[in-house]
């Protein structure tokens, strides 16, 4: 179900366009959905983890923590569901570059830009630390440039809420190795406190 085409049609509703990327849990595809004429990102689960029932939570925890995050610097989540035994979330589409590809294209960004854009991010992270979701993987990948602008943060895939069973336990690393705190690297618990460290990160 991960290795889609051109013209095939998803949830019986969204018609795939094109890969997007590919990530360690995932592939994110472009897709048009016509009850609403527009054009989506589709999150589908790759299928070598579509029987684990740890990845199937983490993948169903992603979806309803950033479901319930309604911000302007954050991606939107509209739907998700199950298909051919795969599992997949509908997104907002966004066609601009990530952050990284916006620094490597024009470089080291100038102090007020930098700073903008990191008040952007915490603005972000500051909603969704209120509805006890920590990002875990805050990085200028994650970070998406809306076509006026606006930075939004996406991908909350290892996210985790705050309240209620983990899915990924204390004592497991994750997130990208130069963006974690000193708590994260040890594999202790994260705090919203990590975020903002990453963050910081990303401004340096």
């Amino acid at each position: 179900m991960d290795d889609l085409h051109r013209g095939d049609v998803i949830g019986d509703r969204y018609e795939i366009l094109e890969v997007l990327g590919t990530g360690g849990m995932a592939r994110v595809y472009r897709a048009h959905d016509p009850r609403l004429g527009r054009d989506v990102a589709i999150k589908v689960l790759a299928e070598r983890y579509a029987a684990d029932p740890n990845f199937v939570e983490r993948f169903r925890r992603e979806a309803s923590a950033a479901a319930r995050l309604n911000h302007p610097n954050i991606v939107q989540v509209f739907d998700r569901g199950e298909a051919a035994g795969s599992y997949y979330i509908v997104m907002e589409y966004l066609p601009g570059p990530d952050l990284k590809q916006v620094i490597r294209a024009d470089g080291p960004l100038d102090p007020v830009t930098a700073i903008d854009n990191t008040l952007q991010i915490l603005a972000a992270l500051a909603t969704a630390h209120h509805s006890d979701v920590i990002h875990r993987d805050v990085k200028p990948q994650n970070v998406l440039q809306a076509h006026d602008g606006t930075l939004k943060v996406t991908d909350f895939g290892i996210a985790r809420a705050g309240a209620g069973s983990d899915v990924t336990e204390a004592g497991s690393v994750i997130g990208t190795a130069q963006y974690l705190s000193p708590e994260q690297a040890r594999g202790s618990d994260v705090t919203p406190a990590s975020d903002c460290y990453a963050a910081g990160i990303v401004l340096y």
